[in-house]
């Protein structure tokens, strides 16, 4: 039961991995057959699918103005 447990959180891990763009090829396609082979698999990718797509969709980020991103950059370089 232990194994499974964590086979599921290796799973996580890369489903993370392939969401934040920090999958290489091989390791993409890797994962995506194992998503379209393991129901369970493809219950976790879906899960996370559908999550960022609500924050991506509910979360909305603040507008900044040029002038405060300008301010940010000039005492960056300081």
């Amino acid at each position: 039961m232990g194994n499974l447990h964590n086979n599921m959180d290796e799973i996580q891990k890369r489903v993370t991995l392939y969401f934040d763009n920090a999958l290489g090829e091989r390791e993409r396609n890797e994962l995506l057959e194992q998503v379209n082979q393991d129901p369970k698999c493809s219950k976790i990718f879906n899960k996370e699918k559908n999550f960022r797509a609500f924050i991506k969709d509910k979360v909305k980020r603040p507008d900044v103005s040029s002038d405060l991103i300008q301010n940010i950059m000039n005492k960056i370089r300081i």
